[in-house]
């Protein structure tokens, strides 16, 4: 029987996945554990010298609420999807990091040693504030605004116990913490058996702060990556 994976990003994130793995011969099933929603903002983004998009939602509700961007603000992001989400609205990035890492995202742009910009960071109500902290200590001054919030959707629960009653989950791959933290509300079968996929070591460490173990982790943080070593991995 083929092995049973379960994604948990959420809606429309998941349908690529879900073919690229069933081609490579598995048996896959989608239940979103986090839902997103904007969260109105009034701020004159284009006053500041950066704009840092940390994920594609950020750049979705930015650009939803017609927030301008200043001719001379530059922009940084961390992720691939991120870039691609501003340069498909017609902007360039000017800033991204060798490895898509809060850590990382934070040592090389502050290695640019820049005098003091002024930097806005649109976030979620569960973001971390570790590039705000990290740059105020280095001298700039910086703004952050949520501009999104993330919950779980409605009837998760009933639809993940419906798919674990048909088929039993063998693996689940998570992109985030609040993912992570919704699914173990969720989930009422034995989690000492299933395999665990992780996506970036904060999602990572959420997982074994909880106590469980991870099995897989990319090592550049991708969707794409996170199923090509599944499939490198369970194929054997």
């Amino acid at each position: 029987m083929a092995k049973h994976i379960l994604l948990t990003r959420e809606s429309g994130k998941n349908e690529p996945w879900i073919h690229f793995l069933e081609k490579a011969g598995f048996s896959v099933s989608a239940v979103p554990m986090i839902e997103t929603s904007v969260r109105s903002i009034e701020i004159d983004a284009s006053e500041y010298d950066w704009i840092i998009f940390t994920s594609v939602n950020t750049v979705r509700y930015f650009f939803e609420q017609k927030l301008a961007i200043g001719v001379q603000t530059k922009i940084a992001v961390i992720g691939e999807k991120t870039a691609a989400a501003i340069t498909a609205r017609g902007y360039t990035v000017d800033f991204e990091p060798t490895l898509f890492t809060t850590d990382v995202f934070i040592e090389e742009w502050l290695a640019l040693r820049m005098e003091k910009q002024r930097i806005f960071i649109p976030k979620s109500d569960i973001a971390r504030s570790e590039i705000a902290n990290q740059f105020i200590v280095a001298g700039h001054a910086v703004t952050e605004c949520i501009i999104y919030e993330t919950i779980l959707p409605e009837k998760a629960a009933d639809k993940l116990q419906t798919v674990v009653e048909s088929t039993p989950i063998d693996m689940a791959v998570f992109a985030s913490p609040s993912a992570w933290r919704h699914f173990l509300r969720c989930y009422n079968a034995d989690l000492t058996t299933l395999k665990i996929v992780s996506i970036g070591p904060v999602t990572t460490k959420a997982i074994k702060d909880s106590g469980f173990a991870v099995t897989y982790e990319p090592s550049n943080y991708t969707m794409h990556q996170a199923c090509t070593l599944i499939i490198e991995r369970e194929l054997v």
